[in-house]
């Protein structure tokens, strides 16, 4: 199990290059993927095993962005084991601490579990900003998130900040009510798009606060100007204009992070956001406690937890005393961790589809199936509009099992890419 500082090091990596990953992206989901592909075409399959060789641990850690970007554009046409193997392929050899299983388990001696989404909404209550994340290659945090907007709206939220929205993209998505294929990156992914789509059915405002300059910088000072212009940023769009705004906040990794004392040199957006504001605030994390192809690329404590608190659904633990246990060194940092069950394959695909993104299993049409080779198939909406996000895309290949779409209701037209 990994330090705060270690997993800090680690997430100022991903934060320089986060800052210049929002760059247009093609609009072929098939053609982003062979790019990618082709970027990683030079490491063994061994690279995707287990760490232990040396040289092969130096060569997977040298394609760092490769593998990020692979995860990714797997992500994006539906195979979301595939993206986790991406990234789990660098993690497993990023790890520096051996796990503290017990010493850690020994902190939830008085704690219960709770359906995270209650509990979430019960604190919320109090706050005026709710700040959760992602892991931007994992977009079962997307569907987790569009269940808890459903529910923050309920009791008065209604602003949603997205850290990959862009300017343009939430204000023409506020003006159009749909998501378009340059609204932001990560939106080009169906379950953010979606969840995005159903916050603007459920009259939220999206709003955008990305900082989009600083490229001349030195990378050290990028990164310390983007944390501290995100909330420059979110103050100014949302809060400037409406003093008794409700805000939902979802960021990539670490952003949300609060600095307790002593104050570290490095103060992220979250940090920055609760100062500027002076308001209440809620951080959440849900990143750390969910399922991966492989369990021994697992956090350390998920096994230990699930059979201690055995849930369809996600969980936040609670002590007697209405606290909040705190693990992996994260006291102070965040107030809240989700965590998610095991979810069973529904159709080919991952059950949270169903259970949090609300979605039905749908057949995939024969005649959409390619004699050989592969080919990406996109269900989109019939009365969506030509630059609409598909509502779900998946990958087959000739001669393998092909999974169900995984749709909304309403009617759909299909598209595919060769």
């Amino acid at each position: 199990m990994r330090s705060f500082a270690a997993s800090l090091a680690t997430f100022l990596l991903v934060l320089a290059q986060g800052a210049v990953a929002q760059t247009p992206l093609p609009d072929a989901y098939l053609e982003r993927l062979k790019l990618a592909e082709a970027a990683t075409a030079s490491l063994p399959p061994a690279a995707f095993g287990q760490a232990g060789d040396p040289a092969l641990d130096k060569l997977v850690l040298a394609h760092r962005s490769p593998l990020q970007r692979l995860g990714t554009a797997r992500s994006m046409v539906g195979d979301t084991e595939g993206a986790q193997a991406a990234f789990d392929a660098l993690q497993r050899r990023e790890r520096r601490h051996p796990p503290t299983v017990v010493r850690q388990m020994a902190l939830l001696e008085n704690a219960a579990a709770e359906d995270a989404i209650a509990a979430i909404v019960r604190e919320a209550r109090t706050k005026r900003i709710v700040l959760i994340n992602e892991a931007h290659h994992v977009p079962l945090h997307r569907a987790f998130a569009q269940r808890l907007a459903a529910e923050l709206k309920k009791i008065g939220y209604s602003y949603l900040a997205c850290e990959t929205f862009n300017a343009m993209g939430a204000q023409t998505a506020n003006e159009k009510r749909y998501i378009g294929r340059n609204s932001g990156y990560y939106t080009a992914e169906p379950v953010f798009a979606g969840f995005a789509n159903a916050a603007l059915a459920d009259g939220w405002k999206l709003v955008a606060y990305e900082f989009e300059g600083g490229h001349d910088l030195p990378p050290a000072e990028q990164m310390r100007m983007r944390e501290e212009m995100q909330a420059r940023n979110l103050m100014e769009r949302i809060f400037a204009k409406d003093k008794d705004a409700k805000v939902l906040v979802f960021v990539g990794y670490g952003h949300h992070h609060k600095a307790p004392e002593p104050e570290p040199k490095f103060v992220l957006m979250g940090e920055h956001l609760r100062r500027m504001s002076g308001l209440p605030t809620l951080h959440v994390d849900q990143t750390a406690f969910f399922a991966h192809p492989d369990a021994s690329d697992e956090n350390p404590l998920y096994a230990p937890l699930l059979a201690k608190y055995p849930a369809k659904d996600p969980i936040i633990l609670r002590n007697k005393d209405g606290s909040y246990p705190m693990l992996l060194g994260l006291n102070g940092r965040i107030d809240m961790q989700v965590i998610h069950p095991r979810y069973p394959v529904q159709d080919g695909r991952p059950g949270w589809l169903v259970s949090l993104a609300g979605r039905s299993p749908q057949p995939v049409p024969k005649n959409l199936l390619p004699a050989s080779g592969r080919r990406v198939l996109k269900a989109i909406s019939a009365e969506a509009p030509a630059d609409a996000v598909p509502t779900d895309i998946i990958l087959v290949e000739a001669g393998k099992p092909v999974p169900s779409f995984m749709l909304t209701k309403g009617k759909y037209r299909f598209e595919t890419e060769d």
